[in-house]
């Protein structure tokens, strides 16, 4: 008995076959793609490469003895790679009444680094990949030098693309004191909440070791309620609380906010959200200062 096979003439193998295999190739050229070894740099084009929880000593170009104000005020954006037309305006804007920036999706293109350059601000970036010769991440915006910094890049489980994240570490306060802030992009397509809990691994190692303020913000991508559940209750057994809006415009998915600011060894000024046409999310912005100690 014959097996009933039907194979195919050379020319229609091509004929099928040739054009999957040109797209399979466009997307391995084209795809976005991450540089091979964690990579931070700042606004003087120095690079460090130390991951967290372990942090590099910032390389000094100008003696400084510049300290965070008290108070101080923060602002958390997810800028859209820049995409919106507005978003130069809206930063600008924004910059004037923020002391600290954390800002996730930036693609660091001449125009952002000229921005930060005429505002006065230092930045470190961490580059998760590079996409049609711009490359893209997190970044740290300040009007006073950090002191210590380290980055991590984690891999999103099902897709190529990375997530980065940063901890920067600035003067405040008293002598020796300082305030750790991290800043994160969270992993987003999982169906569980464990990736983006051992993404935030090495910043909460890094947390124990810290005496001082902390501050944890970022676009955690909480669309699902396990994922903010984990998230919440990560922070509030670590001594942690959430910025908390009056007039919450945080981007929602699902009915539940993407950004987030966490803190402890702090209290809140004022917090405010609000809505915008320069990036698919809203900012965030909170003004602290440190927390009284009990006498």
């Amino acid at each position: 008995m014959k097996d009933n096979l039907t194979f195919l003439p050379t020319g229609a193998v091509a004929k099928v076959y040739l054009p999957i295999l040109l797209v399979l190739l466009g997307i391995i050229v084209i795809f976005p793609r991450s540089p091979q070894y964690l990579t931070v740099v700042d606004n003087n084009r120095d690079t460090y490469r130390q991951t967290c929880p372990e942090l590099a000593t910032i390389t000094a170009h100008v003696p400084s003895e510049q300290k965070l104000p008290l108070p101080f005020t923060l602002l958390n954006w997810n800028i859209y790679k820049q995409k919106r037309q507005s978003w130069q305006e809206e930063l600008q804007k924004l910059t004037l009444k923020s002391d600290l920036l954390t800002l996730q999706e930036i693609k660091y293109s001449p125009e952002f680094i000229d921005f930060s350059r005429l505002n006065r601000l230092f930045y470190l970036q961490n580059n998760a990949f590079k996409y049609q010769g711009d490359v893209y991440g997190v970044n740290t915006l300040s009007k006073v030098s950090a002191s210590y910094v380290c980055g991590t890049r984690y891999s999103e489980p099902w897709v190529i693309i990375p997530k980065t994240g940063l901890a920067t570490a600035y003067p405040i306060g008293k002598q020796g004191q300082s305030l750790l802030l991290i800043n994160i992009h969270g992993v987003n397509f999982t169906f569980t909440a464990t990736p983006l809990k051992e993404q935030m691994q090495p910043y909460l190692t890094l947390i124990e070791s810290h005496s001082g303020p902390v501050i944890f913000s970022g676009d955690f991508n909480t669309w699902s309620s396990v994922r903010l559940e984990e998230v919440a209750q990560t922070f509030q057994q670590a001594g942690f609380q959430e910025a908390l809006f009056e007039n919450d415009q945080r981007t929602n998915i699902f009915g539940l906010p993407l950004d987030h600011i966490y803190y402890r060894g702090l209290q809140i000024i004022k917090s405010e959200s609000w809505k915008t046409e320069a990036s698919d999310h809203t900012p965030q912005r909170v003004t602290f200062t440190l927390k009284e100690e009990p006498h």
